[in-house]
This record gives structure tokens, sequence and C-alpha cells, in this order.
């Protein structure tokens, strides 16, 4: 799998092995490549991907062709490896770099690749410097993201990245192992010893001490060392066996190749020397991946388990030292591989309560560069101690949602006693993450056996599978089904992560209650390995747990559970988030738990009647119920939103970006071409070279509460008099727009879109603090900004950059209440009064809020800066 170059680099990173190479990327013998691509996944455009398109053959173009629109930047598009060895490419896209605000696009698109590789199961990754040719990005800001994506990557099945840096980029390859070097273990001071290590992490299980404790290989100093590796017993696959293999030296690959030439099974042991390791023996078992059906990995890891201690004891060995078997490529979760070893333990000291136990002392060592190592220790001492079993109160709040008590709890889901156990799944049907693994622990062997026998081709995003409950007393069945990731948004089809999860757990519900059953426990779908932000998973469960509430007439669910992990990172946040969806309906979430967290309201879960998600549709617009609705709700983003998505409220948004950050997305090719027809529609041959959407939350909340102000506007004081009857017409640009854009504007308050030129200098200051008409000089309708319904107008106002390039806003501008002219005056700074026409008036309070002026061509002014968002920005030539 390496370059040929002597001098690549090779260095842990969290828990992965990292190598930075001087080669080719097509030439890397590795699971998954990573390539840079545009938007529209045209592989024959850009030098990097035009390469790989002529290794792999025109096969991957055809299956990129399959994302009709696209993907976004920080996105991914899988397809096969083509011609290539790699089973799979990953194509992702970034923007040219134009400031710090694109960095954490390339962070997130390094991530999506990281987890997808990590959900594929793939073991080996190439990933080339991302953004450091034609697109600009620095060279030492992405070796920087690219380690430090690596470093915090929480990694099941990925081993090993290669960093390759084109053969030629001889600068770039300095500054990645430059990097790289940062992450290599400072030596220890010659002559200072370490203190002696306390063991308060330790406990008693029969005559045995056992010690729980973060370290190296090289520290643990014991009578045997146990090492969990391939069937093979190949020590050079594996991390753990090639480190073994490296710190014992080549002697203890020769003994296994001679006394166990076809290897072993799972289950059983093979005994070594020690060599060169600080210890007599070494005992080699293999363990099969956590999920495999045949056969189970728990009992494979307690046999095993016991296995090493009976073969220790029978050979007068005093001390025994195991890794946390299980972890990393194997994909046992920490608490169940914790839970199994101490069962093992238990099951020998109980088994040989006849007989002499000469092991006096058990190590089980956490390796100090895995990620999250201390918590694996605590997870393994509270099972080893049993204090992971359910202590105190458990934080539980309940509410009704149309007369249904739905429950939030912290536990383990699978001694619910409930009809109906809900899981989340790959699509290839893999039970090996978070509640997955769980589930599968306590169903056993059997479930496994059932989903891939009745489904030998995997399943589709969103697609619910059901089984029986097997093992799992009470559980009638199980409802499994594979959901988009959060960071590949179009990865799995159209349809965006959110709306996959909510649709299938909608259909859950309505499959439960089909089938009579009466009640379903829920894990919080998406918040783990799928990385949903816990705000939107809890808002997409809350929304379909009120859509059946109160859309089902008949039903027989009568109880519906959420139930958190409580060893979940994101515990905390996860109960907030929940906390937080229901408070912000009317009614309060009722606390049973007595927590301190929680205010406890009654002894009584409240019946909520949902003000905002609601699942029927809003008034009929052109009502004056539709535009008191406009003015009451909570502001969002538009739907069609990519990074600051409508799941959220506008100001839950403004509370976590800084002030001025705007992120810029390239639009889809439909939003491109009915925009580009409005242009051309006075602009005649002009070149358009790329429309973007800016997503700056706290310009579009202030253009919202404008938006608000004006529908109360109409409500209180009448009807806003539309522009058509004002001025003749409506904006001719809307004319030319989709109605997937003008569905989202209302004409209820005269919102339309309007283009406006500047100059290229200008445009960062735009897109960050919005149109100024502070800054701006006066025109023929004064201080105001100004919007044209012909593009042709606003090139007039524009001007070129270096490259011949143009800059050109299409915006949203909220007249309201218009004041029609034929008179120039540029005195104006605010629109005139409604009764008698005066710029400043004494005797009444009711303003227009727009002027339109009917010259040779029509001006649209608006006078405060709150009633424009610059929502779309055109580069042309």
């Amino acid at each position: 799998m390496s370059s040929d170059n002597s001098k690549n680099m090779s260095v842990t990173v969290g828990s992965i092995k990292v190598r930075v190479v001087k080669d080719v990327i097509t030439n890397q013998q590795v699971d998954v490549i990573v390539n840079s691509s545009n938007c529209r996944l045209e592989l024959k455009k850009g030098r990097a991907s035009k390469a790989l398109l002529d290794a792999a053959g025109d096969v991957i173009q055809t299956e990129c062709d399959k994302y009709p629109n696209g993907i976004q930047n920080g996105e991914i598009a899988i397809t096969s490896g083509g011609q290539l060895s790699c089973k799979a490419i990953y194509h992702g896209a970034l923007s040219k770099y134009s400031g710090p605000q694109d960095e954490q696009t390339l962070a997130n698109l390094i991530k999506s690749c990281l987890d997808q590789a990590n959900s594929d199961g793939f073991q080996t990754m190439a990933i080339p410097a991302l953004g450091t040719g034609f697109l600009s990005y620095p060279v030492p800001t992405v070796a920087r993201i690219t380690l430090d994506c690596i470093h915090n990557c929480s990694a099941t099945s990925l081993q090993e990245v290669l960093v390759v840096i084109f053969t030629t980029e001889d600068d770039c390859y300095q500054t990645f192992l430059t990097e790289a070097k940062k992450y290599i273990p400072k030596a220890k001071s010659p002559g200072k010893k370490l203190p002696p290590q306390t063991t308060p992490n330790s406990c008693k299980i029969g005559p045995m001490t056992v010690e729980v404790v973060v370290t190296t290989l090289n520290s643990v100093h014991a009578d045997v060392i146990v090492c969990s590796g391939p069937k093979d017993l190949n020590l050079t696959n594996g991390s753990l066996s090639k480190s073994l293999l490296e710190a014992a030296g080549d002697g203890l690959q020769e003994e296994l190749d001679s006394s166990y030439p076809n290897g072993i099974d799972f289950g059983e042991c093979a005994i070594s020397k020690g060599y060169n390791l600080p210890c007599k023996s070494v005992y080699h078992g293999t363990l099969p991946k956590w999920g495999s059906s045949t056969p189970d990995p728990s009992f494979i890891l307690k046999k095993f388990m016991v296995e090493c201690l009976k073969e220790a004891n029978n050979h007068a060995m005093k001390s025994i030292a195991f890794p946390t078997l299980g972890l990393g490529a194997l994909h046992f979760p920490a608490h169940q591989s914790a839970k199994l070893m101490a069962q093992g333990l238990r099951e020998f000291n109980n088994s040989h309560r006849r007989i002499t136990i000469g092991i006096s002392k058990v190590i089980i060592f956490v390796y100090s560069e895995m990620k999250d190592s201390g918590k694996i220790q605590t997870t393994f001492l509270n099972e080893l101690t049993g204090e992971s079993a359910p202590s105190g109160k458990k934080s539980v709040f309940s509410v009704k949602i149309g007369g249904v008590p739905v429950t939030v709890k912290v536990g383990n889901i699978t001694i619910e006693k409930v009809d109906v156990l809900v899981n989340s799944v790959s699509t290839k049907l893999g039970l090996t993450s978070g509640s997955a693994g769980a589930i599968a622990s306590a169903a056993g062997p059997g479930l496994a056996n059932e989903l891939t026998t009745n489904n030998p081709n995997g399943v589709k995003y969103g697609e619910l599978v059901v089984t029986a409950g097997h093992d799992i007393a009470n559980v009638k069945k199980i409802y499994h089904g594979a959901l988009l990731p959060w960071y590949s948004k179009r990865a799995g089809g159209t349809k965006p992560p959110d709306d996959i999860l909510e649709e299938f757990i909608l259909e859950c519900l309505q499959k439960a209650n089909t089938n009579g059953h009466k009640s379903i426990a829920f894990p919080a779908l998406g918040t783990g390995f799928l990385k949903f932000p816990t705000d939107v998973a809890s808002a997409c469960m809350v929304s379909s747990f009120s859509k059946f509430c109160q859309e089902t007439k008949n039903k027989s669910v009568s109880e519906i559970r959420v139930v958190l992990y409580e060893g979940a990172d994101n515990l905390k946040q996860l109960e907030k988030a929940f906390q937080d969806e229901f408070s912000q309906l009317s009614g309060e979430t009722t606390d049973t738990s007595g927590s301190d967290d929680v205010k406890k309201k009654s002894s009584k879960p409240h019946h909520i009647h949902l003000r905002r998600r609601v699942p029927t549709a809003p008034p009929q617009r052109g009502t004056k119920a539709y535009l008191e609705w406009k003015y009451r709700e909570d502001a969002r983003t538009p739907p069609y939103w990519s990074k600051f998505t409508s799941k959220k409220k506008l100001k839950d948004w403004n509370l976590q970006v800084q002030s001025g950050a705007a992120h810029m997305e390239k639009v889809d090719q439909k939003t491109h071409q009915c925009i580009e027809a409005a242009f051309r529609s006075s602009m005649g041959n002009a070149q358009i070279v790329s429309i973007h959407r800016i997503e700056n939350v706290e310009l579009f909340l202030k253009y919202s509460d404008e938006c608000q102000r004006l529908f109360r506007k109409a409500i209180v004081e009448g009807e806003l008099l539309p522009l058509h009857k004002v001025s003749g017409s409506n904006a001719k640009t809307m004319q030319h727009l989709d109605q997937t854009m003008q569905v989202h504007t209302h004409p209820e308050i005269n919102e339309y879109y309007f283009f406006h030129g500047t100059k290229p200098q200008n445009v960062p200051v735009i897109t960050g603090q919005g149109l100024d008409n502070r800054l701006a000089y006066a025109g023929l309708l004064g201080t105001g900004l100004y919007g044209a319904e012909d593009a042709a107008k606003s090139n007039g106002y524009t001007g070129a950059d270096a490259n011949g390039c143009r800059p050109m806003f299409l915006m949203r501008m909220c007249l309201g209440d218009i004041y029609m002219t034929s008179q120039s005056s540029s005195g104006i700074r605010r629109p005139p009064c409604k009764k008698c026409g005066l710029q400043v008036c004494n005797a009444h309070q009711e303003l227009f809020d727009s002027v339109v002026a009917s010259f040779a061509y029509r001006e649209f002014v608006v006078y405060d800066r709150s009633q424009s968002y610059p929502e779309y920005l055109i580069w042309y030539q």
C-alpha cells in the first residue's frame, strides 16, 4: 500500500495511522480514494479529477451523473472505484478559497470522508491535499485541518490514512511532513524516572486484583500479554498485532508460523514466547466483528477471555494483561466490551472456586493513544465494580400529545418492556454502532440471521424492515431502518437526512399502530454515528410524534418512549434538546425524575397542543388568518438553505455564529437556470461565471423581523395595496423565477426579488454586513437602497475585478406600503407620510415603507437596511 518514496513518514494520529507520501493517488492500494471535484460532479473539469477519471474509466462519471442536483460544498458523492483497485471513491466539492470562513467547509468535507469510511467499514483511505491547487487554500491551513480531523475521528474500522501529495509538489509535501511531526510523542528526558503509578483504578474479583490502566504496550509488565489479531496469525495485519510484532521482534512471527501453520479459529488461544516483550508468554486470539451473526461475538469474547485465564492459571502464571478486547476495527462498543470482559473474569472465578487460582493480578490496559481513553477506562472500572448498574435517579420527563404519553428517559433500551423497539442500521444491515450494537447483543445471533436472510441486498435509506424481537424479553418486533448521515446531505438521494429521519419515525409509528401494538421505544435516532445535531434530531422526532398523535384517529399505540443511552458523550445536550423542544410547545414539560436540571411542574404529564412545527397546513394564503400566522411564527431560514437549515429557529442559529459570518453555497442547476433567465432577459449575451446563495443568519433574522412588522401592519391597518395596483405591474424579475423561489416570497407585503449592482471591493462587506444606505450616495430618490427589475439597469453600477468579472446581487426586498411618484427628489431620507406626503410630519404617525418611481424605467427604493436581504451573488463577464 505504501509508496516507494523512502522519505514517507508514518505517525499515529489519534487512533489512526497516518502516512504522508509523495506519489500519484491512483497508485495507492487502499479501500477508498478521496477526489476533489466540483459541485456538478463534472470529472473532466479539474486536473486531479480528470486524472482520476482517466485511470478509473467512464463508469465513475456515469455513477456521478446519478446525482442529478450534484452536491454542495463540503458534501460528498460516492461511486465505485471503476477500473482502480479501490472499493469506492468519495468525490467532494469545495469553493475557491476566499478567506477563513471557507475553512469550516474544508473541515466538514474531510470529516464526511472519514465518517463515511467508518460507516462503510473501510480500513484504509488515500486523501489528497484538498483545495491546495486551483482553489488556492493555504497549504499550512489544509495540513493543520487534515491532521486535526483525523485526530478527532472516532474510528471504528478505519485504521490507516495516506495523505498523498502529488510528486511535483515538494513544498506542499514538506509542509504536511512538518505538521505530521507534531504528532510524534516527545522523548522522555534522559535520567528522569517516571513516578510510580498509583493504583486506585482497581478492584478485587475473588483472589485476583484487577487493574484498569491507560498506558502504552511497552509499559505493560505481566507474565502473560494477550493479543487479539487475525485468524491466520499474520501479525503484520492489524494495528495492535503489528505494534506487538514490532516490540517483540521477528522471532515471534516465526514461532507462530511454525506452530500454527493453519492459524486458529474464533475463540481459540495460541501461545508463543514473549521474545523482546516484558512478559514470559503471549496469548493470541481472534474475534469476529461486532454484529456478526455466526459466530456470536459476545460468546466468543467471553470464551476467549476464560480460555486465556485458564491457560495462565494452568501454567502457574501470576499476572496477565489484556487489551480492551474488541475495540477499534472490530466495532465492539466500549460498554459492551467492558461488560463481557467483566463477565469473563467472574465466570472464571466462579468456575474455579474449588481450584486454587494462582493468578493474583489482571491488568486491562487502554491504549493511551486511543481517543477518549480516560472515558474508556472509567467505563471498564464501572463494569468491574458494578457501578454501571442503574443507581440514583435518571432524568425522565413526560408529556401528552393528542392524548398519547411521550416519555424521554435515560437508560438501556434493550430492557424496556414495550411491544416494538426501533433500531438504526446501515444500508448493509450492519449492527455495530451505538444502540444497534446493544440491541444486537441482547437479541442474539438470530437477529442478524433474520435480517440478512430476508434482505440479502441490504436496504435503502429510509426503508423500514421488521424482524422478531428474538432474545429480548417482552419485545414482539424490532423495526430497523437505514438513515442518511447528517454530513452526507445528498449521498443517498434527493431527500435531505432530516426529512428521511422524520418520515422513518412516522412510518414506524404508523406500522406499529396498523399492527395493533400498544407501545414503542426509540433511541435518540441520528445523534450518534450519524452526527445529527442534537437539536435537529430532537426536533425531527417530536415533529413526527406530534404528526402521528394529532392526525391518527384510531390509535392502538398508547405509549411512546425515547431512551437516551446513559453512556452517551452528549447526554446532557440530548436531554436539554428534548426539554427545549417540548418546552417550546404550548404546555410545559413534566419532570418525573426529581433531577435538579429540570424544574418539576407536576406529578402528571401535561397535554400538549403544538404551536410550532405543526403538521397541519398553515392557513390559506390571502386570508387574515395567514397574515396572523406569519406574524406569530418563529422565524426560520428558508427550507432550501443547506448549512443553516430550517430545522432550527433563526434565533437559535444566531447564537452559534459570529457576526458577519456568511456561508456561500453554489446554487443547484434549477435555481441557476431561472436566475440566469431573469438576468439574460435584459443583459443579452453576458456570460454568467457563477451564482452562489448567501446564507447569513444574522442578516436574515433582521430581514425576517422587518417582514413580520409588515405582516402586523397589514393586519392592523388593513391589507397593503399590491405593487401591480400601485405601479401597473409586478416586478419583471419575478416572471422568470421558478415557482419554488416565488413561493417563499410574500406579495401580501410586496416582497419581491430585485437586482443590485456593486463594485467588486464591496462584495465582502455586503455579504457579511448587508446593504447599507448610510454609506450610499444620494440618487434620484435620495439615500436609500435601490433595486432594479432589469439587470441591465444594475449593470451600470458595477465594476470589473482583475479577471474582468462583475458582481451583481439578486436580493429580496420588502416594499410594504408603497409610495408612488414620477418626480425625482435627491433629498429623500425616508418614505413620506401617508396622510400628507411630507418628509417630516408632526401631525401624523403613519408612513409609507418604500418609494417606487416611474421614470423611463422603474426605481424601487427602501430606506431601512433591514428591508433588503442580498440572497444571491452573481459573477458575470
